[in-house]
C-alpha cells in the first residue's frame, strides 16, 4: 500500500486525499457537520495540479535535480522533450548546468538519468600486459548562454571544435539544445542537470510521493489557494504557516555554486594555471 485514506501516511506519504481534506478543514469545510462535496475534492485535486505545475518552475521547491546524457551527433541542435534526442516527459523550462564528456574509448552513458555506476572499474579497465591501463572519460564543463540574444550574436555559429558553450531555448514542447562549437560526432556525449518534473496527473487516490517536509507545504498552501473558492480570505494563521512551511522546504533544497572567477583573469598562459582553475573559490 502506497498511501493512507485513514489520516496516516504509507510507505510513499499521504494519498492526495489526504492533504485535500486536511486543507479543506482549515476552511471549516468537514467539520462542525459540514460535508465535503465531491466537487470541493475534485476542485481541490485540480487546484493541487496547477499548484505543483507552479511549484516545478522555482529551483528551491523541487527536489531533485537529474543529470541526463545524450550522444553528440555532430549536428548543431538537439531537441529535448517528449520523442526528442534525449527524451524526457516535459521540456525543461531551463538547463541548470552542462557538460560535454569526450568518452576518450569509454561507452556511452545509457540514454536517461546518469548513474554512479556508470564509472564502475569494469567498464573502463582494459589491461594491458597486466597493468590497468583502462581508458576514462574526461568532463568539460559548458558554460551557459543565458539568453537568445547572446547566441544570436555569436558571429560564426556553424564553427566545429571542442565545445565550451550551450545555449538552451526552452520552445514547446520540445527544448532546443545548441552546443558551440559544434562538436563532432560519436566520440563526444553531452550531459544537461534541470530540475526533475513534480507531479501534476494527480488523482484523489495518488500517494503524493514527495518528502516528508512537503506534505505539511502541500496542506497550508492548498488551503491559502481554496480559501476564495469558499468566499473566505485565507487567514493569518493560514498565510504564516504556509510561509514557513515553504521555508523549510527553501532551506532544505537550495544550493549555491561556488563563486567562480571570470576565465580571462586566470588565462592558459600563466604558469599556474590548472583545468578548472577558473570557478576555483576566491
Amino acid at each position: 500500500m502506497s498511501g493512507s485514506s485513514n489520516g496516516t501516511p504509507g510507505t510513499s506519504g499521504y494519498l492526495v486525499s489526504d492533504l485535500v481534506g486536511l486543507a479543506l478543514e482549515q476552511l471549516g469545510v468537514g467539520v462542525g457537520g459540514m460535508n465535503m462535496d465531491p466537487q470541493g475534492l475534485a476542485s481541490g485535486v485540480m487546484h493541487l495540479n496547477m499548484m505543483l505545475a507552479q511549484w516545478q518552475r522555482r529551483r528551491w521547491l523541487v527536489p531533485n535535480l537529474v543529470d541526463m546524457a545524450f550522444p553528440s551527433t555532430g549536428t548543431s541542435v538537439y531537441y529535448i522533450g517528449p520523442g526528442g534526442d534525449l527524451d524526457t516527459p516535459v521540456r525543461p523550462d531551463k538547463i541548470e548546468g552542462a557538460y560535454a564528456r569526450l568518452l576518450n574509448g569509454a561507452p556511452l552513458s545509457e540514454q536517461g538519468e546518469f548513474a554512479p555506476t556508470d564509472f564502475a572499474a569494469a567498464d573502463f579497465a582494459t589491461p594491458v600486459n597486466g597493468l590497468d591501463a583502462g581508458v576514462q572519460p574526461i568532463d568539460y564543463a559548458l558554460e551557459i548562454i543565458q539568453s537568445y540574444e547572446d547566441y544570436a550574436g555569436l558571429g560564426l555559429k556553424a564553427l566545429r571544435s571542442w565545445p565550451n558553450y550551450a545555449f538552451y531555448n526552452p520552445v514547446f514542447p520540445m527544448g532546443e539544445f545548441y552546443p558551440w562549437p559544434i562538436p563532432t560526432g560519436a566520440i563526444w556525449e553531452f550531459h544537461v542537470l534541470f530540475k526533475q518534473p513534480l507531479q501534476t496527473d494527480l488523482s484523489l487516490t495518488s500517494p503524493i510521493n514527495l518528502p516528508p517536509e512537503y506534505w505539511d507545504a502541500i496542506m497550508w498552501c492548498l488551503a491559502a489557494r481554496l480559501a476564495p473558492s469558499y468566499g473566505q480570505e485565507a487567514s493569518p494563521t493560514v498565510t504564516a504557516l504556509a510561509k514557513s512551511s515553504l521555508g523549510t522546504i527553501r532551506a532544505s533544497n537550495t544550493q549555491i555554486p561556488t563563486l567562480g572567477m571570470p576565465s580571462i583573469l586566470t588565462p592558459i598562459s600563466n604558469p599556474f594555471y590548472w583545468p578548472g582553475l577558473e570557478i576555483q573559490k576566491l
